[in-house]
């Protein structure tokens, strides 16, 4: 129960794939009853509902992980994929879902937890998270242009708008619910925690219904091929994440260890969200790259913070 409590985001999403190779049919008609738009505001009102976000501090140092955490999260994070995917020479639902994934901003949970558990600290962690994720709503649209505009016709505005009105409209809303209600909210707790993850797997029911002929072609090869570049460009972000922090900024230990594992980290119910708006009609298996990726990076992350854990560090980096 404990495995199924931690992956349940995943065996959610997982279901909703074997819905749609088994029985397309109901996906296919609340598609097209426009059913995929109420369910990605009813994601982030939750989320927005579910979110502690505490005191954000602020301070010199903030400011200085912020922008390291910038360049990291959506200025390398794009364009290691891009290479990677120009590299590896994966073609369109890999290439469009791998850039995808790699265009989102950090998590606002799992990063969080994992920079705790690693002796990071939680302020920083939790600054950084909110932070990206507000720059992010503008962008990621920008991201996806420049890297994908050659392969699909893609309206950044009409992108950036709905993001706005899908993803950032209902988030604040649900957490200002949250802090004039917070009773309310806590005693319908497991409700606001669970109806996201549902909400997800039927998105990705919804979408891969509709395309379920393509869906059967896949193959364990087909997601192999997304594991290396997946493990490699987080693996990457986590390491200049953490080296620009110590040794250009000098920040805390605890900040350069919030800072490596919340900007190496991809959101992924905003990936699908992006993927079910702008991309899931006609490229249905986009949604695998992102599905490859997410397990990888808490995998990653878990095994560098219980290490981490055990080693406290210096507070500061030294000169030469």
């Amino acid at each position: 129960m404990k495995l199924i409590r931690e992956h349940l985001l995943l065996l959610i999403i997982c279901l909703g794939i074997l819905l749609a190779w088994f029985q397309p049919e109901p996906g296919k008609f609340l598609k097209y009853w426009g059913m995929a738009n109420p369910l990605i505001i009813a994601i982030f009102l939750c989320q927005g509902l579910a979110f502690e976000g505490g005191e954000l501090h602020s301070g010199p140092q903030l400011v200085k992980a912020i922008g390291w955490g910038f360049i990291i999260s959506q200025i390398m994070g794009p364009l290691l994929a891009y290479a990677s995917v120009r590299l590896l020479n994966l073609q369109a639902d890999n290439f469009i879902g791998f850039m995808v994934i790699c265009s989102m901003a950090p998590t606002l949970v799992s990063g969080i937890v994992l920079a705790e558990r690693a002796g990071g600290d939680s302020g920083t962690a939790l600054v950084l998270a909110v932070g990206l994720n507000l720059l992010g709503i503008l962008t990621i649209p920008l991201n996806l242009q420049w890297s994908l505009g050659a392969i699909v016709r893609l309206d950044t505005a009409g992108l950036l708008l709905k993001l706005v009105l899908l993803v950032l409209i209902p988030a604040a809303t649900g957490q200002t619910i949250r802090r004039l209600q917070p009773v309310w909210v806590e005693q319908r707790e497991p409700i606001v925690r669970t109806a996201p993850i549902v909400a997800l797997g039927l998105i990705v029911y919804l979408s891969c219904s509709s395309q379920v002929d393509r869906l059967k072609g896949l193959t364990l090869t087909h997601l192999g091929t997304l594991l290396l570049p997946s493990v490699t460009v987080h693996l990457l972000l986590l390491i200049g994440g953490y080296t620009g922090a110590r040794y250009l900024l000098r920040l805390q230990e605890p900040a350069c260890r919030s800072v490596a594992i919340v900007c190496s980290q991809k959101t992924l119910p905003i990936a699908i969200a992006v993927w079910s708006i702008a991309f899931a009609d006609v490229y249905p298996l986009a949604v695998l790259p992102a599905l490859v990726f997410h397990p990888s990076q808490i995998l990653c992350d878990g095994t560098l913070a219980t290490f981490w854990k055990k080693r406290p560090g210096q507070k500061t980096a030294q000169p030469n």
